[in-house]
């Protein structure tokens, strides 16, 4: 059996680790130069970390947990209003095993770990289903390759799924978020609101803005000890707080908002948060404006069948599937998930119990079972965001946010 795997994301890649440990050819293609471009923090659940360390190496997940932060340290989860007064908490067991880690080290680790059957700057345009069944993928440089099964996890926008579905898989939920870091020195440590200390905070104005923050200091906190590393050397970053702006379109569009670099991204946060506390202002202010991005959120219809295609060689998972915003923290650990689950029914299909249409057709089964629940939690603290950004509404938060903490203890104990 060989798989083509479109994507280099964090489900594509795990996918492929997971087939080549059960020695089935995999190639990866993705359009971007490297694996260094893009993302900020992760935070990826303990069935997440299960999940691999079954597919790499013990070295190789000990690189992992030396580029994190301890579990430990991620106490919760914190909801505030725009003055960064809490309002309600959001509590998990901090002892569960987990990996938070920056999305560049991940990706960069876990793709160093497939050498060759990566292939950057591979951008894929279409492919075809040949009368044998076998399945050909074109790519922009004109050149073309054939895999039994093609696999889409180029994330929302995934030109393999709306070529599946005759559509878009997610569209625009109305709200954008733009993110940065900035370098935890002297200065932002003296800034930094008591509020950070208990973990990520997410708070919350009554004008269609937000802001999430976490501190990231694997450098100097890392769950594993670095120096014990010996065959695969992990990757850290320098120490930050990641922040991102979350606002409704009408307040940050999204046209304008991507013709924007550095610091006139900076000065559009700044604006945003106008009114909001001084040292909060400054600690953006003080962004590193090279790390600035913008991203709009889209999601899936979680009410809809999410695979709307006859089971056969070509499926998708990840967010080319279910598509959902950063707010709930999901998308990383669902795609892991779905790469898992995929990969068992592949190597039963190459095994000879199954075929691939009926493998494929099970995967979309047992994906139906979980990814919609991840995309209607992310899109909870967004429709109290809309609702909020109404007049007469900020009384509301004092309502709305002790139901957001008890929907997240739920999760948490599922």
């Amino acid at each position: 059996m060989r798989v083509m795997i479109i994507g280099a994301g964090m489900g594509g890649l795990v996918l492929a680790h997971a087939l080549h440990r059960a020695d089935i050819d995999v190639t990866v293609h993705d359009r971007d130069t490297d694996a260094a471009t893009g993302g900020y923090r992760l935070a990826l659940d303990g069935r997440a970390c299960a999940i691999l360390r079954r597919h790499l190496t013990p070295e190789h997940y000990q690189a992992l947990q030396a580029s994190s932060m301890p579990s430990e340290t991620n106490h919760g989860l914190t909801f505030a209003d725009h003055r960064l007064r809490a309002l309600s908490v959001a509590t998990w067991d901090s002892t569960e095993e987990a990996l938070l880690i920056g999305r560049v080290p991940l990706r960069r680790l876990l793709a160093e770990g497939l050498g060759e059957r990566v292939r950057f700057t591979s951008a894929f345009v279409r492919h075809e289903i040949r009368a044998d069944g076998s399945v050909v993928a074109h790519f922009a440089d004109g050149s073309s390759e054939v895999a039994d099964v093609l696999v889409g996890a180029d994330g929302a926008g995934s030109r393999v799924a709306a070529a599946l579905a005759g559509r878009a898989t997610s569209a625009s939920f109305g709200f954008g978020g733009l993110a940065a870091r900035t370098p935890l020195d002297a200065a932002t440590q003296r800034r930094l609101p008591k509020i950070v200390d208990g973990g990520a905070v997410l708070a919350i104005g009554p004008d269609g803005a937000g802001i999430f923050m976490t501190r990231h200091d694997a450098a100097t906190r890392a769950a594993v000890d670095p120096a014990a590393c010996h065959r695969i050397a992990p990757i850290t970053e320098a120490p930050a707080l990641i922040w991102s702006l979350i606002a409704l379109d009408a307040v940050m569009p999204p046209e304008a908002t991507r013709a924007l670099r550095g610091p006139a991204l900076i000065e559009l946060a700044l604006r945003a948060l106008r009114g909001w506390p001084r040292d909060l202002r400054a600690i953006v202010a003080a962004a590193d404006p090279d790390s600035a991005a913008y991203y709009p959120f889209n999601a899936a219809d979680p009410d809809t069948e999410l695979t709307p295609w006859p089971a056969g060689p070509v499926t998708a998972l990840g967010d080319a599937v279910h598509a959902m915003p950063p707010t709930a923290g999901r998308a990383a650990s669902t795609a892991i998930r779905d790469a898992d689950h995929l990969a068992t029914e592949l190597i039963a299909a190459r095994d000879g119990t199954t075929t691939i249409a009926l493998a494929t057709l099970r995967f979309h089964k047992t994906m139906a079972t979980y990814a919609p629940d991840a995309v209607r939690e992310s899109l909870v603290p967004l429709r109290w965001m809309r609702r909020l950004s109404h007049p007469l509404a900020g009384g509301v938060a004092r309502v709305a946010m002790p139901a957001a903490a008890a929907l997240h203890r739920v999760r948490q104990a599922a």
